[in-house]
């Protein structure tokens, strides 16, 4: 999940609210692999750098964020996802590898096909 405020003179704050990270954080510090979901991060970005895009008026940076919001959104559609969004689609039975992909596999993953339709795009 994503909040986005605006205040009356136009300053954004945009963040991502995660309950999970610290103890992922903790998993991987031992070594162990997580399954962090990344798109409200992706999108507290995003969103933040369209307000910068819109205050500058700088379109190749407005594209860029609707293109990095959009690549991620279709990267689940494929069917690549984390943990937590495979036990939704799933159930709580769900596999590593077979129903869903480790952090890093994930964020590699968005921007191999990032990278594609943007070439595509250029």
């Amino acid at each position: 999940m994503t909040s986005v405020l605006l205040n009356e003179d136009g300053v954004v704050e945009s963040e991502a609210a995660h309950g999970t990270v610290t103890r992922h954080y903790r998993q991987w510090q031992k070594g162990q692999s997580t399954s962090t979901n990344p798109i409200a991060s992706i999108f507290a970005w995003t969103r933040g750098l369209a307000h910068r895009a819109k205050l500058d008026k700088n379109d190749q940076l407005l594209k860029f964020s609707n293109l990095l919001e959009e690549v991620t959104i279709e990267t689940v559609e494929q069917g690549f996802m984390t943990k937590d969004l495979a036990i939704c689609v799933y159930g709580w039975d769900v596999k590593e590898g077979k129903h869903f992909m480790d952090t890093e596999k994930f964020m590699n993953k968005i921007d191999e096909n990032f990278q594609k339709k943007y070439k595509l795009l250029h």
